[in-house]
């Protein structure tokens, strides 16, 4: 399965997902964030993941430095379109940000451990 068939059909935990830092890397598009200036990312479990034009990624960003508190995003990694900014590759959200809670209820609650 390509990676850009995966979207919103496969629940992705925190493991899988790349750093992306939302506050400081949105610069002028609330729906674009800064990513990397190589093609290497490390994910959360710090596994090495190689980004290209299309690819479809699943970010996350703590909240708290203390808690374990996350918000979630993803999209489509593109190539930066700031000449401003030192970045290879940005990546064009495709969802609003959502706290991990909100994020695993809405996966977890269709399921027969959660009938709501």
């Amino acid at each position: 399965m390509a990676v850009n068939d995966v979207y919103r059909e496969v629940y992705k935990g925190l493991n899988d997902r790349i750093y992306a830092d939302f506050d400081n890397e949105r610069v002028i598009d609330l729906d674009i964030v800064g990513l990397t200036q190589t093609d290497e990312v490390i994910n959360f479990l710090g596994d090495t993941v190689f980004l290209k034009d299309g690819d479809y990624i699943y970010l996350y960003m703590p909240i708290d430095e203390t808690l374990p508190e996350y918000v979630f995003s993803e999209g489509y990694v593109i190539p930066n379109p700031y000449k401003f900014k030192p970045y290879k590759w940005c990546c064009k959200l495709t969802s609003k940000l959502e706290y991990i809670e909100d994020y695993e209820f809405s996966w977890f609650r269709k399921t027969d451990d959660y009938p709501w």
